[in-house]
């Protein structure tokens, strides 16, 4: 059996594979061990995928045979358009290196909506152009309301984009319209461009595009699997 695992900002997101494909997965490893920690002795191979220092020495520990994904030059028919690829998230990189292995020789658009939000554009050749790096949804709601002192929202949001009517509304909407028009902004000067979607909020996200997206929950972890094998 292979572990594979996406150590994000907030998860260790998880997924057990075999020959045949995936056998099990979930979105946080920690509580996977300690309801049943059996299947540890069925693990033979550990890849990661890792944002977050304070994960490493916890999977080292539990997975001595882990190994680490790192960003690189090239690889796969992918090109890294960094100075110093070592210091684009590995995260990223999967996720790029996983659209393009699926939709090769084509223009692609990689948004991984988490804590943060990122949004990476590989051209036809496997070029990365660049890309950019926001506050994702959450990061931007919880500063706007600690900002200010008049505007009041709950913490649960109401999904849309037209124009609020009400404080809640002008929050929320406010907040995914911004973002969705980014998107869209970016497929309109890509317009032959695929829009690859992952991370938490990814399908709230998709919800509001009048674009066809295509979400891929698994998306770094796919990345994994190129990484190592490709």
């Amino acid at each position: 059996m292979r572990l594979e695992l996406d150590a994000g900002n907030t998860r260790i997101k998880w997924r057990l594979s075999d020959h045949r494909g995936r056998f099990d997965g979930g979105l946080d490893l920690k509580s996977a061990i300690e309801l049943s920690p059996s299947w540890l002795g069925l693990v033979e191979e550990v890849w990661v995928s890792s944002v977050h220092d304070a994960h490493n020495q916890w999977i080292e520990d539990q997975f001595p045979q882990a190994r680490f994904a790192c960003s690189q030059v090239a690889h796969a028919g992918l090109s890294n358009s960094y100075e110093d690829p070592h210091k684009m998230g590995v995260d990223r990189w999967l996720a790029m290196l996983s659209a393009w292995d699926k939709n090769p020789d084509a223009v692609n658009i990689v948004v991984d909506a988490g804590t943060a939000i990122t949004l990476d554009i590989v051209d036809a050749f496997g070029r990365h152009v660049g890309g950019y790096i926001c506050p994702g949804f959450h990061m931007m709601k919880s500063n706007l309301l600690a900002s200010t002192n008049k505007v009041q929202a709950q913490s649960q949001w109401q999904i849309g984009r037209a124009p609020g009517q009400s404080t809640q509304q002008c929050v929320d909407h406010g907040i995914q319209d911004m973002v969705a028009c980014w998107v869209e902004h970016h497929r309109a000067m890509q317009p032959e461009a695929k829009i690859w979607m992952t991370g938490g909020n990814a399908e709230a996200l998709g919800s509001l595009l009048t674009e066809h997206v295509e979400l891929v929950p698994d998306l770094v972890l796919d990345g994994l699997y190129v990484h190592f094998s490709k």
